[in-house]
């Protein structure tokens, strides 16, 4: 194990396991699994329909290749806000043959069942604030019916 967590409550190790671990995850998976743990799934289409409809240029979007970067925007804007987020962190794993190690993302939260509701609510919260809508420009004010 390199680079080895423990639980920010109990102190155990991360590997063991403790009921204060909501998911330990390959950092790929980490975004679809808080997802799928919340039943946020048909919410989440819908906030990332708005934000593709918004094409702000370097926002966050869900096919950004650096999963890294992901999970950390993720994490910035749906969880760490919300009042049973424990924390997050990275470990090292490596499996019994070679092709097993990978990347972790360690999810924490004091009681990880009300994390779970907690991010289906704000999940649910941001799929019904609508997009601003985009300026047009002044020469096509005309084109507006009144």
């Amino acid at each position: 194990m390199i680079n080895q967590r423990h639980c920010p409550y109990c102190r155990r190790p991360a590997t063991t396991g403790c009921s204060h671990l909501a998911l330990a995850v390959e950092g790929r998976d980490f975004v679809r699994l808080c997802v799928e743990k919340c039943h946020g799934q048909a919410q989440w289409q819908m906030i990332c329909e708005q934000r593709r409809q918004l094409q702000l240029p370097g926002s966050w979007s869900p096919e950004k290749e650096d999963f890294t970067w992901l999970e950390t925007a993720f994490c910035d804007q749906f969880l760490s806000r919300l009042a049973w987020f424990g924390g997050m962190d990275h470990e090292w794993r490596s499996g019994s043959n070679p092709g097993q190690g990978g990347f972790c993302v360690l999810l924490w939260s004091k009681d990880p069942r009300r994390l779970w509701w907690e991010l289906r609510d704000e999940l649910e919260r941001r799929a019904t604030c609508l997009p601003l809508p985009k300026e047009t420009s002044p020469w096509l004010v005309w084109l507006s019916p009144r």
